[in-house]
């Protein structure tokens, strides 16, 4: 009597291997552009760091009061976050990997929120300075152009990974489909 093993002879518990799909194609155009965007936004925090976040400024006088450093503002944060995009840029234009665009992108968030959450409450706070000895007065600060450099180079990060995923993707239409001839007859 011959009787088949209980065992079963293929291994279905173990699906097939996750597809973690095609790499983009982030080449010609498409790579200088990632790469030259976020070269811009890296220059742009970098730059900002060492201009002016906001200046104060007391009702009835013209000139400011008080400026403030976008460096010393949010402790040089953005130098170290300029060097990561650029590597990440790299790393993604130089073996199409999507996980290095969506830390870009990611980045770029991470930028965009130190900008707008961390710097430009203080760069439009009001109130009243002075000290009991000189008297108070009424003040208001005023963005300068370390605010919108940070504000710019963060959103072409964005930018920058956003464009790479989407026009880098595989499938998407670049020129003729190699499928179909010219010459093909369309009509029946």
């Amino acid at each position: 009597m011959s009787a088949t093993p209980p065992e079963a002879s293929t291994e279905y518990s173990r699906g097939p291997a996750p597809s973690r799909g095609p790499a983009p194609d982030l080449s010609g155009p498409l790579r200088g552009a990632v790469l030259g965007a976020t070269l811009l936004g890296a220059l742009l925090l970098v730059v900002a760091e060492f201009t002016t976040l906001f200046t104060v400024h007391v009702v009835g006088v013209n000139a400011p009061v008080k400026s403030v450093g976008t460096g010393s503002h949010d402790s040089y944060a953005l130098i170290p976050i300029a060097a990561l995009a650029l590597l990440l840029a790299w790393a993604a234009v130089s073996s199409g990997n999507r996980w290095a665009l969506v830390a870009l992108v990611a980045v770029g968030i991470a930028a965009l929120l130190i900008a707008l959450i961390g710097d430009l409450p203080d760069a439009q706070a009001s109130g009243t300075i002075g000290s009991i000895q000189a008297g108070f007065k009424n003040a208001t600060d005023k963005p300068s152009a370390g605010l919108y450099l940070e504000t710019l180079g963060a959103i072409l990060f964005m930018i920058a990974g956003g464009c790479g995923l989407l026009l880098g993707a595989p499938g998407t239409a670049r020129g003729p489909r190699a499928d179909i001839k010219p010459d093909d007859d369309l009509v029946p």
